[in-house]
C-alpha cells in the first residue's frame, strides 16, 4: 500500500501552509523540550510534584499542534501500581495518552541514542527497551516495575506493533511478568485496560479506506505519513478506560494477558455501539474475522447520539 496515494489514486505534493505549520510546531516544541526537559529530569529525580505535569503539558501541546482532539471516555484508576494496557494504532497513541495524565512509555532503545530523541525521552520519561534481544525481557520488566514505583503508570502496548486500526492483533505476555512482580513486591497491582479508537476525521467519521490516514503499520514510513496525516484536517481520538483489574502475585502473565485483551475487546465493541464508528464500514473486529473491502464513499448515516 502506498503511503502517499489518496483514496483515488493521485498523490498531491504538501501545500507550503503545511510545511510552515508543521515548521513552526517542530520550533515550538522543541524550544519547549530545551526550556522544560532538564528541569523536568531533575523534579523527577528529586520527586517534586510539579515535574510530572511538564510532560502533560508538551503532549497537549503537541496534540493541539497536530489538530487532534482526544475525548476520554470513563475514568482510569487514579493510584497504585498501574500498567496501562492498550491498543496500537499510530505514532499518535503517545501524544494522544500522554496528554491525559503523567505516564511513563515503553521505547526502543535506538531513541536514547539520539539527543534529541534522549532529550524528549527526559522530559516524558521511558523504559527502553530491545526488542531484538529476548534475553534483556526480565531487565525491561525490572525497570518497568521500578518506573512503577516513582508513581507514574507505565503504558504497554501488548500488540507489541501498530495495527490497522480496523482490527485489535494478540496481546504479547512478555511484559506482563512485571505488573504480577510488582504484585509480588508491593501487595497490590492493577492493569488499566484502554481502547484508542480515532472515529472522525476532519469532523466526519473515518471510514475503513481513510484509516491509513492515521493508522501507522507495516512498510509505513514517518515523514509520508506525518505529511499526509497533516492533509486531513485534523483527527478525534476517543481513549476508553476499562475498570482495572486486580493483579495478584501468584497470576502468571498469560492469564493476565488474555484478560486484558479481553477487556479491550469489549471497550471495542462498547465503542462500536455508542454509535462513533459505522455500522460495519467502521466496526473493529476480531482477529479471526474476514475485513471488508474499502469505502470509497462516505455513508450519509446519522449517528446515534453519545
Amino acid at each position: 500500500m502506498s503511503v502517499t496515494g489518496t483514496a483515488n489514486g493521485s498523490s498531491p505534493a504538501p501545500a507550503p501552509a503545511i510545511f510552515i505549520r508543521l515548521a513552526c510546531l517542530v520550533v515550538a516544541l522543541a524550544a519547549f523540550a530545551l526550556v522544560a526537559g532538564p528541569p523536568a529530569h531533575l523534579g523527577r529525580l528529586l520527586k517534586w510534584r510539579f515535574a510530572a505535569f511538564g510532560p502533560v503539558l508538551f503532549q497537549r501541546l503537541l496534540c493541539a499542534g497536530l489538530g487532534v482532539k482526544v475525548r476520554r471516555r470513563g475514568d482510569p484508576r487514579p493510584a497504585g501500581m498501574r500498567l496501562i494496557v492498550a491498543n496500537h494504532v499510530s505514532w499518535l497513541d503517545i501524544p494522544v495518552l500522554g496528554s491525559l495524565a503523567p505516564m511513563a512509555f515503553l521505547a526502543k532503545k535506538e531513541i536514547g541514542g539520539h539527543p534529541v530523541g534522549r532529550r524528549l525521552a527526559e522530559l516524558q520519561g521511558v523504559v527502553y527497551v530491545d526488542r531484538e534481544r529476548r534475553s534483556c525481557i526480565p531487565a525491561v520488566n525490572a525497570s518497568i516495575v521500578e518506573a512503577m514505583r516513582s508513581g507514574a503508570p507505565v503504558v504497554l502496548f501488548a500488540e507489541a506493533t501498530t495495527g490497522d486500526g480496523n482490527r485489535l492483533l494478540r496481546f504479547r505476555s512478555s511484559h506482563f511478568e512485571a505488573i504480577r512482580a510488582a504484585a509480588l513486591a508491593e501487595g497490590e497491582a492493577f492493569i488499566q485496560p484502554v481502547f484508542i479508537g480515532y472515529s472522525r476525521l476532519a469532523g466526519l467519521p473515518i471510514l475503513r479506506g481513510e484509516r491509513p490516514r492515521v493508522a501507522w503499520y507495516g512498510d509505513m514510513t514517518f515523514l509520508p505519513h506525518l505529511f499526509r496525516y497533516a492533509r486531513s484536517g485534523g483527527v478525534t481520538c476517543d481513549v476508553y478506560f476499562g475498570p482495572a483489574i486486580p493483579v495478584s502475585a501468584d497470576m502468571d502473565r498469560k492469564t493476565a494477558a488474555r484478560l486484558t485483551e479481553t477487556a479491550v475487546r469489549k471497550l471495542a465493541a462498547h465503542a462500536r455501539a455508542s454509535g462513533i464508528f459505522l455500522d460495519k464500514q467502521n466496526a473493529y473486529i476480531e482477529a479471526t474475522e474476514t475485513a471488508y473491502c474499502p469505502t470509497r464513499s462516505r455513508l450519509k448515516k446519522k449517528l446515534l447520539p453519545f
